[in-house]
């Protein structure tokens, strides 16, 4: 009976043990999430400015992702709870048979001075159903009773901030650096069921033609719902037919939340090539089912105007704490100037109580959202809300030179393609990130100066012995042809091979930083130590 004993218990701490590896290499199986410091230094790289909005999006990503490996953490636990506990169940029926067997040797062959009695026996099987109700699994990190029926809610991100801010650059990075599929879907594209147009299922199909058809890789995947403030509807719009508004919001309802979508894709099943060297795909449709609760929906929208109306309530607080009232003028006025600003590039600042200002689309609030024209129930499931500051000129003229992917290292590699040295001068950037601030497109209207800039340039170099091209202050001013628009093209400095020199001495007298990196690239005794031995 001992060795039987001995026997039951060394086979259930095999178990509890061979259960305890599995759990080490379910948890080593998870990947590993980035803290949040870590990802806002990866948006550091090629993202400049917008610290707040990288902070509220590297925490709420991170605590995204910690919820889907706890998810999934736990899932693993039930299952090896539910095969633990069936072993031991098992062991309890074999256990039972072999005292049973026991049992009946003894009445069989009466050996009472070898073999336990009847009594014994049952309170050693007792005994040994005790000690297994008793063995824990050992783990890491063990979870209390309290914390196991503990489900973490899902947490999704509204982004607003004016165009050119780079709210859509955030997701996609983030996407980068997490190694996750993303699908970037337009809301003005999407209409409800029936009418012509896309229905609200074709951002998770993207998803997971994105992610290769890996139902599981897509399942923690990013949708980004970008110019989500166009669904938004306007008070003097109710009563008439709508087809891509509110509908359209009431139908994402149930995607951003959380629920099992069946989606119907072209899946790619065979290539070939016809007679013509034409290529050919035959597509073969196919049924997924898709659960979207551990998908991140990211929304995104200009809303503009909105902070107009966020500066007429803080205002209007304002005046009811002085207690003066407000003038039927005054009043007609705001709304003029509301009505007049409503498709300004200016963002409204705010001054708060300790005389910091703010642009007004950080104090907006859900109340301010639903005003805009967003029903309720969307706002409520996007819980964490961030505003991205309209940039200035000096992060314009960051953006043009020192992120990573940075808009002046891309046209310089295109100009090395074809054996040209492009040299901007530090004044040029800044003049054209004057001319991208006056604009009010942000920093996709970097890209659109600097093509007209080097259009002219990027024709005239090609197979032509020009060997540097220089773009000075004076170059990017004569791209301002009238006080309103800007010229198509304009001519820059070129210089053959023997004009080195003139290069360098051309570039001194504007940009002295540049003309040390240019002496350092070409091998040359700096400009500035040869005047210096000079004067000596």
């Amino acid at each position: 009976m001992l060795f039987l004993r001995c026997n039951i218990l060394i086979r259930a701490y095999s178990v509890g043990a061979s259960s305890m590896a599995t759990r080490h290499l379910v948890n080593s199986r998870l990947p590993k999430i980035p803290s949040p410091r870590a990802l806002k230094g990866f948006l550091d790289e090629y993202i400049i400015g917008q610290d707040t909005g990288k902070k509220v999006l590297s925490v709420a990503v991170y605590n995204h992702y910690l919820r889907i490996n706890d998810k999934l953490a736990k899932e693993e636990l039930a299952k090896e709870r539910e095969a633990l506990e069936l072993n031991a169940r098992t062991e309890e029926e074999r256990r039972v048979r072999e005292l049973q067997d026991a049992n009946d040797k003894k009445d069989k062959y009466d050996f009472d001075e070898e073999l336990v009695p009847r009594s014994e026996a049952e309170a050693g099987l007792k005994n040994i159903q005790r000690q297994l109700k008793d063995i824990k699994l050992p783990q890491k990190n063990a979870l209390k009773d309290d914390d196991e029926d503990l489900q973490l809610s899902k947490s999704n991100v509204l982004v607003v901030g004016p165009s050119g801010s780079g709210k859509t650059l955030l997701a996609t990075t983030l996407a980068k650096v997490l190694d996750v599929p993303i699908a970037i879907s337009d809301c003005t594209q999407l209409t409800q069921a029936g009418y012509i147009g896309e229905d609200v299922e074709v951002c998770i199909e993207r998803l997971l033609v994105n992610a290769n058809f890996d139902v599981a890789k897509a399942e923690r995947g990013i949708i980004v719902l970008d110019e989500i403030d166009k669904l938004a509807k306007p008070a003097a719009s109710i009563g008439t037919k709508d087809v891509s508004g509110e509908g359209v919001q009431q139908s994402l309802l149930k995607i951003i939340e959380g629920h099992k979508v069946e989606v119907v894709v072209k899946r790619p099943v065979k290539e070939s090539i016809d007679d013509k060297s034409n290529k050919q795909t035959v597509k073969k449709d196919e049924s997924f089912v898709i659960d979207t609760s551990n998908i991140l929906f990211m929304i995104m929208g200009a809303f503009v105007g909105l902070d107009k109306h966020v500066a007429k309530r803080i205002k209007k607080l304002k005046n009811q704490n002085k207690e003066e009232p407000e003038s039927s003028a005054e009043k007609k006025k705001e709304d003029d100037d509301i009505k007049n600003l409503r498709f300004s590039n200016t963002i409204e600042e705010i001054e708060l109580p300790n005389g910091k200002r703010v642009s007004a689309l950080n104090l907006a609030t859900p109340t301010d959202l639903v005003s805009f024209g967003l029903i309720p129930e969307l706002v409520g499931r996007v819980p964490i809300i961030t505003a991205l500051e309209p940039l200035q000129r000096d992060d314009l003229y960051h953006i043009l030179k020192e992120p990573k992917n940075a808009l002046l290292d891309q046209y310089e590699y295109i100009f090395k393609q074809f054996g040209v040295r492009l040299c901007v001068t530090e004044k040029a950037l800044k003049k054209v990130a004057q001319f991208a601030l006056k604009e009010g497109t942000g920093a996709r209207g970097l890209r659109g100066i600097m093509e007209r800039i080097l259009l002219n340039v990027n024709y005239d170099c090609p197979e032509s012995g020009i060997q540097y091209v220089l773009v000075t202050e004076s170059t990017v001013d004569s791209l301002q042809q009238t006080e309103y628009s800007l010229a198509s093209h304009v001519d820059a400095k070129y210089y053959s091979r023997g004009q080195r020199d003139d290069l360098i001495k051309d570039v001194y007298e504007e940009d002295k930083n540049l003309g040390m990196i240019l002496d350092k690239e070409f091998g040359r005794t700096p400009t500035i130590r040869k005047n210096a031995n000079s004067k000596k």
